[in-house]
């Protein structure tokens, strides 16, 4: 009988409990209340969210505004910009030194496809050359010029494969510090111009409320403590990516240097060895 009125008094419980829970998807967003405390229905969490994305669309809109008005003051000469010689001059060299990397690359990959032209043409004029000996016969007196000048072919060709990959391997590594590394801190310097440009619309405002606030005055509004805010704000950020972008610069140019001194020297080394081989072998 206590095992029944158990059994009973469970099943109810778990009725009681199914009734008050919501019974819909509906029902669940538009509760109040949940073991944690009571939460914003479903239409308070859409005007909450629209809420935060009309601020932020707000907050967008007004930091374009500014960047759009700085870039057309600087442009016009209606505003002075903050400017570091130093890093600016660092970052003139940087493009100047990027242009030069990409005009060196681009004339070694012409150099790549036109000497694996040439050694294609060799390998075909070796071909010939014995083709032409077994056409001539034993007793052509061109039996031995044809040798000759087949085996040259070949020996320039087999010998030239071993430039041609030391030259791709100078455009591989040339074109990963011109594309890649130099690209990267060309875009750290895009993020530095950025933030200055931002920053100086801030200064703007900032100088402009500084002119014509009254000293007498003690109590700040809102809106201009908001200036002086976002002023602040974009300062911290422009220091800290001229500092990022000083680091990149400087790591930049240390790795420029060990790159190309290596590789250099191979490319030196190559071409030197693919003529002293060939005059070795050819009894030149």
């Amino acid at each position: 009988m206590s095992t029944s009125y158990s059994t009973l008094n469970t099943n109810i419980n778990s009725t009681d409990d199914l009734t008050s829970r919501p019974t819909s998807y509906v029902s669940l967003l538009d509760s109040h209340e949940t073991p944690d405390g009571p939460v914003p229905s479903f239409p308070q969490r859409a005007t909450l969210n629209w809420s935060r994305t009309l601020d932020t669309l707000r907050q967008w809109s007004s930091r374009t505004i500014k960047y759009t008005r700085q870039l057309f003051q600087e442009r016009t000469g209606q505003v002075t910009r903050t400017q570091d010689i130093e890093i600016e001059q660092k970052i003139q060299v940087l493009r100047e030194t990027k242009h030069h990397y990409q005009n060196i690359l681009s004339e070694a990959r012409q150099m790549s496809v036109l000497f694996a032209g040439l050694l294609k043409t060799q390998r075909s004029l070796g071909e010939s050359f014995d083709e032409l000996q077994r056409l001539s016969g034993s007793s052509d007196d061109l039996i031995d010029q044809l040798v000759r000048n087949s085996q040259c072919q070949k020996v320039l060709a087999l010998n030239g494969d071993t430039l041609l990959n030391s030259i791709n391997l100078f455009v591989d590594k040339l074109q990963t510090l011109t594309n890649k590394t130099m690209e990267d801190t060309i875009l750290s310097v895009k993020t530095y111009e950025n933030a200055r440009i931002e920053y100086d619309a801030c200064r703007y405002d900032y100088e402009l409320l500084l002119s014509r606030r009254n000293p007498s005055e003690e109590r700040i509004s809102s809106s201009d403590e908001d200036i002086q805010r976002q002023y602040e704000h974009f300062k911290q950020i422009y220091e800290k990516s001229k500092e990022n972008l000083q680091i990149k610069l400087k790591l930049l140019d240390e790795n420029r240097v060990q790159v190309m001194k290596q590789q250099l020297t191979l490319f030196h080394n190559a071409i030197s060895a693919y003529f002293s081989v060939n005059r070795q072998q050819l009894n030149l």
